[in-house]
C-alpha cells in the first residue's frame, strides 16, 4: 500500500513540475522551465512530454545532438504520442538527413492522421525523393 502510495505521489509531483515547466514557458522564462522540465523527469524518467519539451528547448538553443537525444528518449517513453516523432522529424529534416525524417514522420501520422504540419513535411519529403 505504500509502494502504490509512494509511486502516485511521484507520478503527480512530474505532472506539477510539468505544468510549472509550460507556466515559466508562458512567463518567457526559459531557464526555469528546462529546471522544471528535468525535475519532473526526476520524477518521473519516462515522462515522455517532459522529454519532448526539454528537446524543444535545447534545439532552439541550437544543440541539435542533444535535442535529438531527448526526441529520441520521448519517442521510447510515449510511442503513442505524435509530438516527438513530428520534431524529430522536423529536425532531421533541417539536418538532412531524409531518412529519419520519413520514418519518424510517418509515426507521427500514425498516431494522429489529420495532423496538418506532418502532412506538410511528408509531402516535402515524398517529393525529394521522387527527385532522386
Amino acid at each position: 500500500m505504500l509502494r502504490l502510495i509512494s509511486d502516485a505521489l511521484f507520478e503527480f509531483s512530474a505532472e506539477v513540475w510539468y505544468n510549472l515547466g509550460h507556466l515559466a514557458l508562458a512567463m518567457g522564462d526559459t531557464n526555469l522551465a528546462y529546471q522544471c522540465f528535468r525535475l519532473a523527469l526526476v520524477a518521473n524518467n519516462n515522462h515522455a512530454e517532459a522529454f519532448n519539451n526539454l528537446g524543444v528547448l535545447e534545439m532552439r538553443r541550437g544543440r541539435v545532438d542533444t535535442s535529438r537525444a531527448f526526441f529520441q528518449s520521448a519517442v521510447s517513453s510515449g510511442p503513442h504520442l505524435f509530438e516527438p516523432n513530428t520534431n524529430l522529424a522536423s529536425l532531421a529534416f533541417k539536418t538532412g538527413d531524409m531518412q529519419t525524417s520519413h520514418v519518424a514522420v510517418k509515426k507521427s501520422l500514425k498516431c494522429f492522421p489529420e495532423h496538418h504540419d506532418s502532412k506538410l513535411l511528408l509531402d516535402r519529403l515524398e517529393k525529394h525523393f521522387s527527385a532522386l
